[in-house]
């Protein structure tokens, strides 16, 4: 299918086809936190392992591997990146279910994330030669709903296979939808032309070297501080959702059916309503006023940090869930807001590029860190309750005939939730760097188109 026009229908069909694209990706990426518990236990692994897992194992390969599948996006079909990344990591994750070790696992997850590094990159350029500035916002923030989608569905149905079939089988069974949409996307995804609802580019403009995108991205300090502030929303917000799991099994005796449906309806339904709320309101508010685009989430963000707090601390398993849903719905407004910016300032030769640096930096710190961050904090925390609770000192003995073992359990989940609290707090430094691009923005009003 050569580059031609897309109509307005076709866009949005093959926004509707990106969006499954990304909920699949996030599908496979999240069932991790919520089938952890079980693999914990048969592999007899501590949250440090779990936190790398979920963290650098799928950070650093999927953060490192965005930049060449960006530059193959910018010379080749688009199309063709998502299909053979789709077939890839679905691949991959049915490969998780055969691991017979952590090193093996280990493997299966590094494999994931090479996967769906041509995921973001290829989505992104074709976004912005589908919908013009003033539709941006919106169409990345129906795109971006991808991902609350995938961590709803993922969690409910991870947990609900989980709980009949066991973790093995669950990764299996994930795999065959992926297999399927990739074939959907190289049959009718549209190739549009580049920069066709831009001005200035009469005619599309080759890819410029990447040290010149590199150049334009972290030369442009709207975009340093944009990043900067979404690095620690991902830090935080993604090493909870790695861990709300275990969270709720472990603070409020969850079984995995239950755990999957909550930590749908926080991850989902929460990061759902607040991607979709921001987009349309970046679009609606943001016309004249550039400043809101950061003002609205560095506002949103600020919300969130109490709520986070009292809704780890809450006894009640209803107040919890409502709290985090709330918070989380307050941070996940950042995405379309930071991404309309992007493809704003950025020349259409280099949307594909940007995109891949802005999440290079979003995963290394945010993946990267947020994970393993938690998994220390918990593992540490944990043992600080066990001494207080076994007296002088002394660790409890939690062998399964032990009569402390009630005292061992309530040490575990105040472990893991006083942990949550602590990664929580360091939103506060997010909403700084927003309100620092915010007022950068009202002062130079980026290059728009």
């Amino acid at each position: 299918m050569t580059a031609k026009m897309t109509t307005r229908s076709a866009a949005y069909a093959a926004l509707l086809l990106l969006m499954l694209t990304y909920m699949v990706s996030y599908i496979d990426r999240m069932a991790l936190g919520v089938l952890q518990e079980q693999i914990k236990g048969e592999l007899t692994l501590s949250d440090w392992q779990l936190g790398l897992l979920s963290g650098p194992a799928f950070a650093l390969l999927y953060s490192l591997m965005g930049l060449p599948m960006a530059r193959v996006a910018e010379r080749r079909s688009r199309s063709m990146v998502l299909g053979v990344s789709l077939l890839v990591w679905s691949m991959m994750t049915m490969l998780c279910g055969f691991a017979r070790n952590y090193a093996q696992l280990l493997l299966a997850r590094a494999g994931v994330s090479i996967g769906e590094a041509g995921c973001n990159p290829a989505a992104h350029s074709l976004i912005a030669d589908l919908f013009p500035s003033s539709a941006r916002g919106r169409a990345v923030a129906v795109y971006s709903l991808g991902a609350p989608a995938g961590a709803f569905f993922g969690a409910v149905i991870a947990g609900w296979l989980a709980h009949h079939w066991g973790w093995r089988s669950t990764f299996l069974l994930l795999g065959p939808p992926g297999m399927i949409l990739a074939v959907v996307i190289w049959l009718f995804m549209p190739r549009p032309p580049r920069g066709q609802f831009d001005a200035l580019a009469s005619k599309p403009a080759a890819p410029p070297p990447f040290a010149t995108a590199i150049r334009a991205f972290f030369g442009n300090a709207i975009l340093r501080q944009l990043a900067a502030g979404s690095a620690l929303i991902v830090l935080v917000g993604y090493g909870i959702s790695a861990f709300l799991p275990s969270f709720l099994v472990r603070r409020h005796g969850l079984d995995l059916e239950a755990v999957g449906l909550l930590s749908g309806v926080i991850n989902g339904a929460g990061a759902a309503c607040g991607t979709l709320a921001s987009g349309f309101a970046a679009d609606r508010f943001g016309g004249g006023r550039p400043g809101f685009y950061a003002r609205m989430p560095a506002m949103m963000v600020a919300a969130a940090i109490p709520c986070f707090v009292f809704g780890f601390l809450a006894e009640s398993i209803v107040t919890c869930t409502i709290l985090l849903t709330i918070a989380t719905f307050a941070i996940y407004t950042y995405i379309a807001p930071v991404f309309a910016q992007l493809h704003n300032i950025l020349d259409p030769s280099m949307r594909a590029t940007g995109a891949s640096i802005m999440y290079l930096v979003l995963n290394l710190i945010g993946l990267g860190i947020g994970p393993p961050l938690i998994g220390l904090i918990s593992d540490y925390m944990t043992q600080v309750a066990m001494a207080r609770a076994g007296g002088q000192g002394q660790l409890l003995d939690c062998s399964a005939s032990s009569a402390a073992k009630p005292f061992c359990q309530q040490a575990v989940g105040m472990g893991i939730a006083h942990a949550l609290v602590v990664i929580s707090l360091i939103l506060a430094v997010s909403v700084a760097h927003f309100w620092i691009a915010a007022r950068l923005l009202d002062r130079q009003s980026p290059r728009r188109r």
